[in-house]
């Protein structure tokens, strides 16, 4: 018995969903868990229901599925764009975080005005980049920031050396060493 057209379209899409899959696996290419199990689940869905319309069930597969490998190879391809234009920015630099520009920047989210810089600190989604300027601009918003989980160990080793009692008590709180 020969496979279908459909029935092979089916197979190469679910194959490729198996390869980004894999792929995200590499520490380049950035899906999270969810994303992950959805792209499985829809890998092994569609490779079985082309075994299932071949083999168990008499039954034939609209020819629409021809267009079924395009989602996969979109989302390949997003992927690629994103890893070549990452290679391509320049290098962050590197800067002391004592010697931190005090000028203001922009929140990753719309709030404006008062607590904007307040739930910045406290998000475990900001950036090193983000919380060691508002470390360095906003003295008072230090022990939220030592108690941040996204605190990098350097910026944690500056917040020590400035010897705040708030600081360290966050610090130790979070079960690090002080020192």
């Amino acid at each position: 018995m020969s496979w279908s057209t459909e029935s092979l379209a089916l197979v190469v899409t679910g194959g490729m969903l198996a390869l980004v899959v894999i792929a995200s696996l590499h520490s380049r290419v950035a899906l999270s868990a969810g994303s992950r199990i959805i792209f499985l689940v829809g890998a092994v869905t569609f490779i079985s229901f082309a075994f299932l319309a071949e083999y168990a069930l008499d039954m034939r597969v609209p020819p629409v599925v021809m267009i079924l490998p395009l989602v996969p190879i979109a989302i390949i391809v997003v992927i690629v764009r994103r890893i070549i234009r990452e290679s391509h920015a320049p290098a962050v630099e590197t800067q002391t975080f004592a010697a931190a520009s005090p000028t203001r920047f922009a929140a990753p989210f719309t709030v404006a005005g008062e607590g904007a810089e307040r739930l910045l600190a406290a998000s475990p989604y900001a950036t090193a980049n983000e919380l060691s300027e508002l470390a360095y601009s906003h003295p008072e918003l230090r022990p939220a920031i030592a108690a941040n989980p996204s605190a990098p160990s350097s910026l944690l080793q500056w917040l020590i050396e400035q010897g705040e009692p708030a600081v360290l008590a966050a610090i130790s709180a979070r079960g690090r060493l002080l020192g």
